[in-house]
């Protein structure tokens, strides 16, 4: 896959960052999005240079074809989660720390 020049590749959300952004693989996943501009991924240190080719699409089915269902799908999850948090460090880290988090003692 081609990428620019690295001057622009250093600040610049260019396709290459695009395309780690939208990849299912495990060195990619919740990385790049710094929006207009990469740097901010290099910063809070969610940067991911594109190393392998991108596997693209969700980690998990979500069994349904409907639209709705589609869209609001991992809000319900995250919901579900929090219903089930022991303490309330573990409904934060649900909240912030992403999708697949879990406490220590549940891994």
């Amino acid at each position: 896959m081609g990428k620019l020049p690295a001057t622009l590749e250093w600040w610049l959300n260019t396709p290459s960052h695009h395309r780690v952004h939208h990849a299912s693989n495990v060195p990619y996943r919740d990385r790049n999005y710094g929006g207009a501009l990469i740097v901010w991924d290099r910063l809070f240190g969610t940067f991911a240079a594109e190393t392998e080719a991108p596997v693209y699409g969700i980690t998990r089915p979500v069994g349904s074809v409907n639209p709705l269902w589609l869209q609001v799908h991992e809000y319900v999850d995250i919901a579900r989660d929090l219903r089930g948090a022991r303490r309330w460090r573990d409904g934060l880290g649900y909240l912030l720390r992403g999708p697949g988090w879990a406490p220590a003692e549940s891994r």
